[in-house]
């Protein structure tokens, strides 16, 4: 039980950390990001101390029901470690293929023959997002 409220308590400080992280980003103010960032950091690696230290050891080899205690909390870790490599994947992409987006309408507009060079570059920036589902299997599954 303690593990899902911190689990959600993870959950919900890293959604509270992407939303300051967003606003700093959109007023272009760099102290205000660099705060942002500490801050996230600092939070993020206290409520992961937290759960390790009252969920009990992760790899503890102890008989009965401890142990597949245990292995529920691996578990979750991994599928933690899962959502975390496609979703900041997915968010390092969408970061990429912005300003190339933009460039390459302004590319299109100008020069129609450069579609296939421009399509090439957008497809590069958009490989970051399949290195992340990459990742996560083989998170998942090895």
């Amino acid at each position: 039980m303690v593990g899902l409220i911190l689990f959600i308590a993870i959950l919900g400080s890293l959604a509270i950390y992407f939303f300051m992280l967003g606003r700093a980003i959109v007023s272009k103010n760099k102290s205000k990001l660099k705060k942002v960032v500490i801050f996230g950091s600092v939070i993020l690696g206290l409520s992961l101390i937290f759960t390790f230290v009252l969920t009990g050891n992760v790899f503890a080899e102890e008989k009965g029901t401890q142990q597949q205690d245990n292995n529920s909390i691996v578990l979750g870790l991994k599928y933690i470690g899962a959502a975390l490599a496609v979703g900041l994947a997915a968010i390092g992409a969408g970061i990429a293929v912005g300003p190339i987006g933009v460039s390459a309408i302004s590319v299109i507009a100008e020069k129609p023959d450069m579609f296939g060079t421009v399509i090439i570059f957008i497809g590069l920036a958009e490989g970051i997002a399949i290195y992340g589902i990459a990742i996560a299997v083989l998170i998942l599954f090895l």
